[in-house]
This record gives C-alpha cells, structure tokens and sequence, in this order.
C-alpha cells in the first residue's frame, strides 16, 4: 500500500526520501540526469555507484537491505524495476521519464513537467510515511517550451522541498496523451527498429521518447542531422562518462527521439 505525496520537483522526491529516512548512502547509477545525482549529495547521503548493461539493468548485485536508486530509463524499463523491486526491499524508482507508470518499490516519484504543460511537479509514492510537509506554495507559470525548461534546469537546483500547488496537480490529472505518446513510439520503432541495437520493449507502458542506439557515433550524429532536418527535437543523455565505461556508448551512439506533440507525423 502506498501514499502519495504531491511535491514539487523530481529531486526533491529523492531528497524528501533521504531526508526522512536518513538514508546515509545510496546506489545509484553512473548513467544518471547530473541533477538526480547533486541532489542525492546536498542530503549528504553517499552515492555508491554502479554500471548496467545494454539492456539497462545493475551488472552487479546488492545486499538485500541496500538502498537503490533505478531509473526507469526512456519509460521503457518497467520490467526491470519490477524485477529489481521484487529482488531489494528498499529499491527507489526514478518514473522521471515515465510518468504514467505503476508505482513499485520501497518508493517510486515521477516528474510532470518532461510530460506536460506545466512549471513542475512530482507524485512520490511510497510505502511508509514520515515527517511532515512543508507549507503549499504558488508557482511561475509553465516554460514556453522543452528549450526553455531544459535551459533553466539547474535553477531549479536550490528550490526547497514544497507541496505542489493544487491549480498545477489538477492541471496535470487531466492532461493525458498516454496513448497518443504510445502510437508515435510504436511508429518509430517500426521505421528504426531494424537499425537499433537496443531491446526495445515495445508494451513499455509510460515512454518519453525513442532511444535507438546505432553502432558508431558518425551513424548516431548522422541521424540527429537528419531528424533535426525534419523538424524533430531530439535528446542526447546526459554528461560525458570515461570512454572506458561501458555506458559511454548510450552517450555517444545513443539518439532519443521526441515523442511530443509537434512531431511531424508526415515522416513517420
């Protein structure tokens, strides 16, 4: 059983967690949003890295009892955060990019506004209950688009823990485009499925975008031109890791293709 808890940022669902359960260290992956990882450190909680694979699961294992940090990489990896939950009792979910998604494990937070209209915005689920809220606050109005919000991203780093006002949370219960962002996903993974190196689950419940990873990064940026020509916006994720890393790849050959809606439906 969980409860839900309305706040205001993705990473202040992760840091109301540690906060409240004075979680004093954490695994979390090297591939990781840098803002997921700085909020982890301003708890003071330390960050015990580790790698996944290509199909975007832990090369290595943990002890039962370990606090885990998985993100649901590109809304595609429901089933490994099922099967990890079912494996470790205190595994955190990041549904930052799969927001539609089932809550699991010991915790699970979304982030509204890589979906929606909307300034920010997080829903925490998580099993146990503890602490207090601080008071509920008014926000600035919604980015004017996805530059716009990703421009902005690190101020948002030094907003305090709050709960999300009540106009944004109605705002996004009743926008939904779950099944208009499944039918363009699908549409994707039948022109570059042939191409991608990746197991795409196609049944993902919850995708923010196409990831396809291609061979070379000539191939990858190749792509990026050509999409980029045709008027889509596409993502690449997210700092430089050593070449040495077996992830270095998804930065480097790694395309994530948006599923918003001023895709140019004509190419598909």
């Amino acid at each position: 059983m969980y409860n839900l808890i309305k706040l205001n940022l993705a990473r202040n669902s992760l840091r109301y967690i540690i906060r409240n359960y004075d979680i004093k260290e954490m695994h979390v992956p090297f591939y990781l949003c840098p803002v997921i990882r700085r909020a982890v450190i301003k708890e003071n909680c330390k960050p015990v890295f580790y790698h996944v694979n290509d199909d975007f699961m832990p090369v290595q294992e943990f002890d039962r009892d370990d606090f885990i940090l998985y993100p649901n990489y590109f809304g595609i990896c429901d089933k490994n955060a099922s099967l990890l939950a079912e494996k470790y009792p205190h595994l955190v979910v990041d549904n930052a990019h799969s927001f539609y998604s089932e809550p699991m494990g010991f915790a699970s937070f979304n982030s509204a506004r890589k979906f929606f209209p909307v300034y920010n915005g997080s829903f925490l689920w998580i099993r146990d209950l503890k602490g207090e809220y601080q008071k509920e606050n008014e926000f600035h109005s919604a980015p004017k688009n996805e530059e716009e919000m990703y421009k902005n991203e690190t101020s948002f780093d030094d907003d305090g823990i709050e709960l999300l006002n009540d106009i944004t949370a109605e705002k996004i219960v009743k926008f939904d485009d779950l099944e208009i962002r499944k039918e363009k996903f699908l549409q994707l993974h039948n022109k570059y499925g042939d191409k991608n190196l990746l197991n795409i689950d196609t049944s993902a419940k919850s995708p923010f975008c196409y990831p396809c990873l291609l061979k070379t990064s000539d191939m990858a940026d190749e792509l990026v031109k050509k999409l980029k020509t045709d008027g889509y916006k596409i993502y690449r994720y997210w700092e430089e890791l050593p070449k040495d890393f077996p992830e270095y790849r998804f930065y480097a050959c790694l395309v994530a293709i948006s599923l918003s809606k001023d895709m140019k439906k004509s190419h598909l």
